[in-house]
């Protein structure tokens, strides 16, 4: 998209962090010993459950100004199975640290009664598959307000990217993603909810397509 070549950016992989499943203050502790080693200028994160998230914006909550959530459903449950960490609240414990007029909820179109009406009265700022559909700039426009980009891959239809963890149908379509990365400035990105059964599935390529343009356009 750049006619660039991602082996030429100045990034490096530094590898994996192993989460010990079910505890996420020893999973937390994981990360940071780790992140607090690598010390470099932007980041990518790669999940994993879309939890994983909040391990990047708990420890960078002093440098993130505005974050975008991608994704096709709120996560704004208070708790869910009797857990305040797990991928259906995220985004709700990311605006308890960030602040709600600090996050925006993009592409969601699958979301509980009791949520919407949440997300309504803190006055988060969201917008549905359709709203970004109808209206052409709008998702570029936002991706230009952010320094943290966080993509689920069911953000997209299950036509694109099957192998997620909750598909949704009527997702967003691939061109208007890959033409607001042009756009993008982000000094954090991560890419959660990949459950590709083979490196060669749709989805493993998409969500690769995807963490190639944006180490391009975050090395500019």
């Amino acid at each position: 998209m750049f006619n660039e070549d991602v082996r030429r950016t100045n990034a490096s992989d530094w590898g994996d962090i192993i989460v010990s499943f079910g505890d996420f203050d020893e999973s937390r502790k994981r990360f940071e010993e780790v992140i607090r080693k690598v010390r470099a200028e932007k980041y990518v994160f790669i999940g994993g459950d879309h939890t994983v998230t909040l391990f990047p914006i708990y420890f960078f909550r002093g440098k993130i100004r505005k974050y975008i959530h991608l994704d096709a459903h709120a996560d704004f449950e208070h708790t869910y199975l009797g857990s305040k960490y797990n991928h259906d609240c995220v985004l709700r414990r990311i605006g308890e640290i960030l602040g709600w007029e600090n996050i925006i909820l993009a592409g969601v179109r699958s979301v509980s009664e009791k949520a919407l009406s949440e997300l309504k009265k803190l006055g988060v700022e969201y917008y549905t598959t359709f709203d970004i559909e109808n209206q052409p700039d709008l998702l570029c426009d936002l991706i230009k307000r952010v320094d943290y980009v966080s993509i689920d891959m069911d953000l997209f239809d299950p036509a694109y990217a099957p192998e997620v963890g909750n598909p949704e149908p009527l997702g967003l379509n691939l061109q208007i993603l890959f033409k607001c990365i042009t756009h993008a400035n982000p000094i954090f990105v991560d890419i959660v909810e990949v459950t590709a059964s083979s490196i060669v599935s749709p989805t493993a390529i998409l969500a690769a397509t995807i963490l190639r343009e944006m180490i391009i356009v975050m090395n500019h």
